[in-house]
């Protein structure tokens, strides 16, 4: 009776162990499911941001300059194009320039 008592008691547990462990892997998956969510809605909101501020950028550039971003970009483009060399040392240049601005104490 008790050799009875103990399998039935082990099968109990064991039956217990696969439902808790069930539920927690079902727990799991919908947390997952949660964050993956929250982190697509956080992904949404912040390219909805940066194309806003995007928007805003260019047109103060065209307000100020006369001419919008893709002009710009264009001429920039043609620009290293026709002068590599000197594109890479303009580009050398302000890189250090920006390093001695941005690591002022």
């Amino acid at each position: 009776m008790d050799e009875r008592r103990l399998e039935n008691i082990g099968d109990t547990a064991q039956r217990s162990a696969r439902r808790v462990a069930g539920d927690a892997q079902e727990m799991a998956s919908r947390a997952s499911l949660y964050a993956q969510e929250r982190a697509q809605e956080m992904a949404d909101r912040a390219n909805s941001y940066v194309q806003q501020r995007a928007r805003e950028a260019n047109t103060q550039l065209a307000r100020l300059t006369g001419r919008g971003a893709e002009s710009w970009m264009k001429d920039a483009r043609r620009f290293v194009q026709d002068h590599p060399l000197q594109a890479i040392a303009l580009t050398i240049g302000l890189g250090f320039v920006l390093g001695k601005i941005l690591a002022r104490d």
